[in-house]
């Protein structure tokens, strides 16, 4: 009979996770090199800070509206912080070792799930380049664009505005993938059909807004580019919470074993390994297609309306809000 009390040494993640988990980790670091020495290409200020259509909205606006979403991301993640707690129904799959429990979520605690990783780290990168918008919008009165790109921090800062977007953009995707097509549906399919904590409304804003935003950003704000030679970044991101959820299967209910995941159970095996070399490969397919926005819009011809047609499809594919 499955029991969550099992021996530390019977929930160790087996060999064959290890081994991928740190290819995966050594695979995406040795790609580093190259993906700092390149990323000047694309990091200026052209491409960092300046309206899709800036025709309809200028620099100062895009950078309002990506410190908005910054602000309604760090909002909800305070509240999440001080709301009430959240019963995490957990169904494993079969021949899990675990037993299906209710995990009490609350504090800062919330902030441990996958979902608050990928929300607060696309609030980062929305105040980061919301900030170096306005900032470059503000000193193109006083420096022309060689003085401003001499700044070494200006420098830094572009870079880094692309990075943080290359790696919660598809992460983002990830999570409101796996909320629509895996977990929602197992919980439907369970005995209880229990999705009330699915159907909370804060857990419906990190689910659903944080793709909405993303896929704006790249379709009609300012379109900040995912290179396709950057795919190591978000999977290098993924490996760290997997480091992370091993290290807390034994935090959530003290004395036992859980995950809050049912694809990252430990006890499962070879079906563990399977799962975290799909949700790889998951994480860098939605790398490709942000990396493909642009080529999508520029098939069917480039303008608002195309483009909001486009985001909007893409969002539908992704957002769930019901049973």
């Amino acid at each position: 009979m499955a029991d969550q009390k099992l021996h530390p040494s019977l929930s160790r993640p087996s060999a064959q996770s290890v081994a991928f988990v740190l290819t995966v980790t050594a695979a995406s670091i040795a790609t580093l090199p190259n993906i700092f020495s390149t990323i000047d290409s694309v990091a200026t200020i052209e491409i960092c800070t300046t309206p899709l259509f800036p025709e309809y909205l200028s620099r100062s606006s895009l950078g309002w509206i990506r410190l908005g979403f910054s602000f309604f991301i760090g909002i909800v993640a305070v509240c999440r912080c001080f709301g009430p707690m959240v019963a995490l129904h957990v169904h494993y799959l079969k021949g899990s070792k675990l037993t299906r429990s209710l995990v009490f979520v609350g504090g800062l605690r919330t902030q441990a799930m996958f979902t608050s990783w990928s929300w607060n780290l696309l609030g980062i990168s929305f105040a980061f380049s919301g900030l170096l918008t306005l900032y470059v919008d503000d000193s193109s009165r006083k420096y022309n664009r060689d003085e401003m790109m001499a700044l070494p921090y200006i420098q830094w800062a572009l870079r880094a505005s692309i990075l943080l977007f290359e790696i919660s953009a598809p992460v983002a995707m990830l999570v409101s993938a796996v909320i629509k097509y895996a977990i929602w549906p197992r919980a439907l399919a369970s005995k209880e059909g229990n999705t009330s904590s699915l159907k909370d409304n804060l857990t419906l804003f990190q689910h659903n807004s944080n793709i909405i935003m993303s896929l704006m950003e790249a379709g009609l704000l300012g379109g900040l580019p995912i290179r396709l030679a950057d795919i190591a970044l978000a999977p290098l991101f993924g490996v760290t919470y997997i480091f992370f959820s091993w290290g807390m299967r034994f935090k959530w209910i003290p004395g036992e074993t859980h995950f809050i995941y049912f694809f990252l159970d430990t006890t499962l095996g070879k079906t563990s390994t399977i799962a975290l070399m799909a949700l790889t490969a998951i994480l860098m397919m939605f790398h490709g297609i942000f990396t493909l926005v642009d080529d999508f819009i520029a098939l069917f011809g480039e303008g608002v309306l195309i483009n909001s047609t486009i985001v909007v499809i893409l969002s539908c594919l992704f957002c769930r809000f019901r049973d």
